[in-house]
């Protein structure tokens, strides 16, 4: 039983003095990757008119949406909350997670909604105009490939569209022209 109490605080003293080192080496608190900067486009209030496309995921439509996008956890996140109507649907809502992993050299983020579904993708980022994320999306006990593609036109303006693979072929799903106030 000796043995076992040493041994603990021998493993506690030496993770303390592992931070200790860490934070004698960095002064303050870890600084967001450079690369979140890429992302301050989408900040702010979005107002959104699109449609949808009959698929298997519902049929074809207008929609409205608004996008309420901020820096989050001292800016090592961007979070937002996306809600929308479209006639003869339920409402809807989504939130994201977004930050840049170091080690994969990517944006990521996770997405929920309140239909059930959830995604996880990545983005290498801006290419010119255009940002496209491309992952997984996970809804009703399916997994299927999903891409979001945003393209701005203006410092307060952009077009998103939104894709999933089926039966190995993209299949647009809507698309929407957003304007920030």
């Amino acid at each position: 039983m000796r043995t076992c109490s040493i041994t603990g605080l021998a493993a506690v003293g030496l993770l303390t003095a592992s931070f200790a080192a860490v934070g004698s080496a960095q002064q303050g608190p870890p600084k967001p990757a450079p690369e979140m900067a890429q992302m301050a486009y989408f900040e702010g209030t979005w107002t959104c008119t699109g449609k949808t496309f009959e698929s298997p995921m519902g049929p074809a439509g207008t929609m409205t949406s608004t996008a309420v996008i901020r820096k989050d956890l001292n800016g090592h996140f961007q979070t937002g909350t996306i809600k929308g109507s479209s006639p003869n649907q339920p409402p809807f809502e989504g939130r994201f997670n977004a930050t840049y992993d170091a080690g994969m050299k990517q944006h990521v983020m996770l997405w929920v909604d309140n239909m059930g579904g959830w995604s996880q993708s990545a983005t290498t980022g801006w290419k010119g105009d255009v940002l496209v994320y491309e992952g997984d999306t996970h809804m009703a006990g399916q997994t299927m490939k999903s891409r979001d593609t945003f393209t701005k036109s203006g410092p307060a303006s952009m077009k998103h569209t939104w894709e999933m693979q089926m039966n190995g072929k993209w299949m647009p799903l809507g698309d929407e022209t957003c304007t920030k106030k």
